[in-house]
């Protein structure tokens, strides 16, 4: 992908810091958790998961390697900092968590909690947690969020989707095994599988990370690295997304997309994301509506806003996937990308509009002026979102 063809101002340093979690991938790894809790002296963890998991049947084999009284924490669908009340400082010395998004989010604010108390609110924002949190083994069932990959956890606070953004959250150790995600219901699938592809393709063409304005911020912006990590993601996920949402005994399409969805995951804990992040985070803080399903209402206006600043990267994604010819123009190549994610969110059966999550006119004024709170998302956007982002949402979602 050529540089970045608009000059972004604020040219302050080419240095990028490359980390990534210690990551076992494989059929079966799952197994090796305690094992790997034995090596890291970790002698009394705290589990987090949710009661879909343990009614899956996915807990128990993992349960098998642990103690037998080793204490459970179920998570809740939607993170809020209000669920961590009855968590007490330096109760256990470390946490395992099995579960998609919203559980390796959970145990992330736990692992904070377990070090240095408090209430989750207090460390909502960038560099906040004041140093090393319980380690965290996370071991991922869904494949879409890649927290398992990132330093950053999610929770609602206040109605509004927020975030804690920190080194330190990033989980010592993954292990992404495909088989937990076998069964995964086509449903899920697809809003999990959706989500890793939002990610790559947002990491992809997130703002270029020599021209960040200020830091120190959580990502650094697209870089060498992640943009060869985001590359392979997307063609991964692309690839596999809806053979695996359609055919889920389809093995190499659930190998695929734990890959992709692991990939994404750390190519954006670099990169950071974008604007239909940032919108999507606020549609579920308004609707309650899963993140997968808010992204996808999100992602036209998302794209077209930021297409004045990223026709050329967009028409660069469009041929490596082969959705545009190579002899088409930028702009007709570029336009290919807007309604390729159109025709995946419909064949993913996925909501196509903001009014979908039942949304009107009257609310533009709350979703831009909450959009505009995202700080973890803004600062990496290839453009400035700002006044006009109301009347491109007008123009997209309410009034076309």
């Amino acid at each position: 992908m050529s540089p970045p063809n608009t000059r972004e101002s604020g040219l302050e340093s080419s240095a990028v810091t490359f980390t990534a979690t210690d990551t076992r991938f494989g059929a079966g790894v799952s197994k090796t958790v305690g094992d790997l809790l034995e090596r890291e002296g970790i002698t009394n963890p705290l589990v987090v998961t949710d009661e879909g998991i343990e009614a899956a049947g996915l807990l128990e084999p993992l349960l098998e390697e642990l103690d037998d009284d080793v204490s459970i924490r179920y998570a809740t669908t939607e993170p809020s900092t209000t669920d961590f009340e009855s968590v007490s400082n330096g109760e256990f010395d470390g946490v395992v968590a099995v579960g998609g998004g919203s559980v390796i989010d959970t145990a992330k604010v736990t692992s904070i909690l377990l070090a240095h108390g408090g209430d989750a609110s207090d460390y909502l924002g960038v560099d906040a947690v004041p140093g090393s949190v319980a380690p965290l083994v996370a071991i991922p069932t869904t494949s879409g969020t890649g927290s398992q990959a990132t330093q950053t956890a999610v929770l609602t606070h206040d109605g509004v989707k927020r975030g804690i953004s920190d080194e330190s959250l990033r989980p010592a150790h993954a292990l992404v095994d495909p088989e937990l995600t076998a069964d995964l219901p086509p449903r899920q699938t697809a809003r999990s599988g959706f989500d890793a592809f939002v990610h790559a393709l947002e990491s992809l063409t997130a703002r270029d990370h020599r021209w960040i304005e200020s830091r120190p911020i959580t990502y650094q912006g697209a870089n060498p690295a992640s943009r060869a990590l985001a590359r392979e993601a997307l063609s991964q996920v692309h690839g596999a997304l809806e053979r695996a949402t359609f055919d889920g005994d389809d093995r190499d399409a659930r190998e695929a997309m734990s890959v992709g969805s692991h990939l994404a995951g750390t190519a954006f804990s670099i990169s950071g994301l974008g604007i239909v992040h940032a919108l999507a985070s606020t549609l579920g803080g308004l609707t309650d509506d899963p993140h997968g399903a808010c992204l996808a209402a999100s992602i036209e206006a998302g794209l077209t806003y930021n297409l004045p600043v990223r026709r050329e990267e967009y028409a660069d994604i469009a041929r490596s996937l082969e959705i545009a010819n190579v002899a088409a123009t930028d702009d007709e190549a570029a336009e290919a990308l807007v309604d390729e994610c159109d025709r995946l969110r419909r064949s993913l059966n996925l909501p196509t509009s903001m009014r979908a999550l039942g949304l009107e006119r009257s609310d533009v004024d709350t979703i831009v002026e909450n959009t505009l709170l995202q700080e973890r998302r803004l600062p990496t956007n290839p453009r400035g979102a700002g006044d006009d982002l109301r009347e491109h949402l007008l123009e997209v979602e309410f009034d076309g």
